[in-house]
C-alpha cells in the first residue's frame, strides 16, 4: 500500500512540479496558484512522523483539507483535498520523514497549517514539526 501511495505522490508531484524564474521567483503551473481575491499562500511543511501509519494518512491524495470555494463558477462551495493544493512531496529514506509543498487560497491552508501545528503541539502525529512560506507564482506571468 504503502508503495503505491509513493509512486502515485511522485507521479503527480511531476505534473505539478515547479520551476525558478529567471527573476528568481518559483513558478508553479497555473492550476495550483489561487488568484483570487483572497490570495495565494505557498507553504513547505516538514513533519517527521510518531508512525508510518501517520505518515501515510497526512500525505494521502485525498485527505481532507477543508471547505473553500471551488475553482470553477458558480464558486460553490466544496471540499479540497491534498491532491487539490499539493504541488511536490520529499520522502525521506531515513523513516518516518516527508517534506511537502502545497499552494493555494490563503484562508484554506492558513487553516490547514493550523491543524497540522496542533497535531504537533499534542504530540499526536508528528514528533518534529516545521514549515515556511513560499512566494510562488504562476506560471503564466
Amino acid at each position: 500500500m504503502l508503495s503505491a501511495l509513493v509512486t502515485l505522490v511522485v507521479l503527480l508531484s511531476g505534473i505539478a512540479s515547479t520551476a525558478q524564474a529567471p527573476n528568481g521567483n518559483i513558478l508553479v503551473a497555473d492550476a495550483y496558484y489561487w488568484s483570487g481575491p483572497e490570495g495565494n499562500l505557498g507553504i513547505e511543511i516538514t513533519g517527521k512522523f510518531q508512525s508510518e501509519e501517520g505518515l501515510k494518512n497526512i500525505l494521502s491524495l485525498s485527505s481532507e483539507i477543508g471547505l473553500f470555494k471551488d475553482r470553477r463558477y458558480p464558486s460553490k462551495e466544496r471540499n479540497w483535498t491534498l491532491r487539490d493544493v499539493l504541488i511536490s512531496v520529499d520522502l525521506n529514506a531515513n523513516g518516518s520523514v516527508a517534506t511537502w509543498r502545497v499552494s493555494g487560497p490563503r484562508p484554506l491552508l492558513a487553516s490547514y497549517l493550523d491543524r497540522l501545528k496542533r497535531l504537533y503541539e499534542d504530540k499526536s502525529m508528528f514528533y518534529d514539526f516545521g514549515y515556511s512560506f513560499v512566494d510562488f507564482k504562476p506560471s503564466n506571468d
